[in-house]
Order: C-alpha cells, then sequence, then structure tokens
C-alpha cells in the first residue's frame, strides 16, 4: 500500500515532536529544575513575572537555600554566579529556607 508524501511529511513532524529535548529552566520561568516551582534565569524576568512579589536567588552550590537581594554569596565583582531567581512565595510554600 503506497504512503503519500503529505502523510509521510505529517508522521515525520509527529515523530520530531514527539522526541523533541524537554524544555530547559530559563529566562521565562519555564522550568522547575526539580523544585516544583518556576525558577528564571535573569532576576529582570523574575522581578517582571514574581508580580510584587519578593524575588529571591538560589544556586546549586547552597542548595535548599534562597537569598534575598543584597545577602548571600556573590562574585568578588558583587554579581550573582550562576543560579536563578524565584518568587519568595514560591520557595516558601515549597518548604525551602530563605539564607541571610
Amino acid at each position: 500500500m503506497p504512503i503519500s508524501k503529505a502523510a509521510l511529511v505529517a508522521w515525520m513532524a509527529a515523530m520530531f515532536m514527539a522526541t523533541a529535548l524537554p524544555v530547559q529552566a530559563g529566562s521565562t520561568g519555564n522550568g522547575t529544575a526539580g523544585s516544583g516551582f518556576s525558577q528564571y534565569t535573569y532576576e529582570a524576568d523574575a522581578n517582571r513575572l514574581c508580580k510584587g512579589d519578593t524575588v529571591l536567588w538560589g544556586s546549586g552550590a547552597n542548595k535548599g537555600i534562597y537569598f534575598v537581594k543584597g545577602a548571600g554569596p556573590y562574585s568578588p565583582a558583587g554579581k550573582r554566579v550562576g543560579g536563578f531567581y524565584a518568587c519568595k512565595t514560591d520557595v516558601t510554600k515549597a518548604g525551602y529556607k530563605i539564607g541571610e
């Protein structure tokens, strides 16, 4: 039984979509990195999407602890190194600690 070119293209597209890589944690809060809540790569995105909530910062080096701006580890230049941002309400609801 011959298969039409359109059916073959549709099947190939369906197979591609089914095997696409999962979404990684990123700047639009589309990742959870196993925490169960949205995490943001960029502070500006967290500020915009947390809608009035306090934005916290966390990293794998300080697992389970999130810090408010001005607290926690910074680089010698005063910048965050790696890590991610999250909304305080989500962090506390998930049971994580807020560091000083």
